[in-house]
């Protein structure tokens, strides 16, 4: 037997090796893990181990390193990086609020936002210098340890935070004095917005790279603004096209007139068709939204018609009223005493001393209640003496052909009014011939 120094440590390495040879299964967690394979447990911090790494094993199930956990530069096996941060949560939120024609038109806008950026001075290292940066001896750099032990299921591995580096890799034995260690520092900056024409509330805009800055991760969120709108008094906007609602003087519903409107580029004429109805929509083309894709193509701004009528009348435009319905109720009744218009020229030429009078005073109290009325039709009356009449609607109406009935019944009336005033002509020229033949 040999007694030479290490002979007992000599022999019970080979015996141990021999055990483990002879047995398929130590065998095989040797070829894996090394001695620490035979003792059921691994230390991934560990760095005398034989055989094949058990990072490399980690890393062909899931992925070389660069697929799993970014690259961390000229650092070997894998890189866990645990301590970094999403790059969603780096964002910055901003709300912008925007008055409607900004919207509708677009433009320019200076903001100022505040956010971390990387220290100008150390790069983002957070060391004073390069040299004050040192791999972390815990993990060997990778941010993490992993331990594998046998279970009755099988071998499972186990990551978890280096302790030591935080997940870094790399410990700082130096700070930055600017940053102090943290590797960025926070600032405010101005930014030039421009906002396309025919956003909507609610939009949102993305800067990339405009958020935080994360040291470990060496990621750069985004700057997201979420755009506000306000509103506009007596415009509502759908989709691309724009709504208000006027109200119209029921005289100028029946006769027409050019009332000036309010639209998102000023003051405008629109021309309101004689004989409009409640509820009836007109609308000025190319006033409404541009496409946000197509900001040459812009829809309308569409008007919906309230009719106003009087709440209540004088005695005087009740009599007129009165006397206007009834001589449309007579035209309905009579459509046939519209014929003898066509001797209108012959009649109003004949004049004689004798009837002279009567004809006048016929004549100049018809033309004084066809005046009344018309001057009543045109008179404007004050918004507390109407009441409103109209369809409440929010959405574009189809377009209605005008109803001519209201033109038709006035022109019918002023027929009346003139066959009337000639028939008292023809009178009085027939009592003239009397008295001639009389005399004669």
């Amino acid at each position: 037997m040999n007694k030479g120094p290490g002979a007992e440590e000599k022999f019970k390495e080979i015996s141990a090796a021999y055990e483990v040879l002879s047995d398929e299964q130590k065998k095989s967690m040797y070829d894996q893990f090394g001695e620490a394979g035979l003792q059921g447990e691994y230390d991934g911090s560990g760095g005398d181990s034989q055989g094949v790494d058990p990072f490399e094993v980690f890393g062909a199930f899931f992925g070389g390193p660069e697929e799993l956990f970014g690259d961390r530069g000229e650092q070997g096996g894998l890189n866990f990086n645990l301590g970094s941060v999403g790059k969603r949560a780096l964002d910055i939120r901003y709300d912008l609020f925007l008055s409607f024609e900004e919207s509708i038109f677009g433009g320019q806008r200076e903001i100022e936002v505040s956010s971390s950026e990387v220290c100008d001075q150390c790069g983002g290292t957070g060391a004073k210098s390069s040299s004050c940066i040192k791999q972390c001896a815990t993990c060997g750099g990778r941010g993490g340890i992993m331990k594998t032990q046998r279970t009755p299921f099988g071998m499972m591995s186990q990551v978890s935070t280096c302790s030591k580096c935080s997940g870094d890799g790399n410990i700082v034995t130096d700070n930055c004095r600017r940053c102090g260690g943290s590797g960025k520092i926070m600032s405010k900056r101005n930014i030039s917005i421009d906002i396309p024409p025919g956003v909507n509330d609610g939009s949102r805009m993305r800067i990339q790279k405009g958020g935080n800055f994360d040291k470990k991760s060496g990621l750069i969120g985004d700057l997201v603004i979420d755009l506000h709108v306000g509103e506009k008094q007596g415009i509502k906007r759908d989709g691309l096209n724009l709504f208000s609602k006027i109200d119209v003087d029921f005289t100028d519903a029946i006769l027409g007139t050019i009332l000036k409107v309010d639209t998102v580029a000023g003051p405008r004429e629109l021309q309101i068709p004689s004989g409009i109805q409640p509820g009836e929509t007109i609308k000025l083309p190319g006033m409404g939204v541009p496409d946000i894709n197509r900001p040459t193509l812009r829809g309308d701004h569409q008007f919906i018609v309230n009719v106003l009528i009087p709440k209540d009348l004088s005695d005087a435009e009740r009599e007129l009223l009165k006397k206007l319905a009834s001589l449309r109720a007579s035209t309905k009744c009579h459509p046939t005493s519209v014929g003898s218009s066509g001797s209108e020229g012959k009649f109003e030429n004949q004049k004689t001393s004798g009837s002279s009078t009567n004809s006048s005073s016929g004549g100049s109290n018809t033309s004084s209640f066809w005046n009344s009325i018309k001057d009543f039709l045109r008179w404007r009356q004050s918004r507390e003496r109407f009441a409103s009449v109209s369809l409440d609607i929010s959405a574009a109406l189809p377009s209605n052909k005008p109803d001519p009935s209201v033109m038709i019944s006035a022109s019918l009336a002023l027929i009346v009014i003139f066959y009337i005033h000639f028939s008292r002509k023809i009178q009085s020229l027939l009592v003239i011939t009397k008295k001639k033949q009389k005399l004669q």
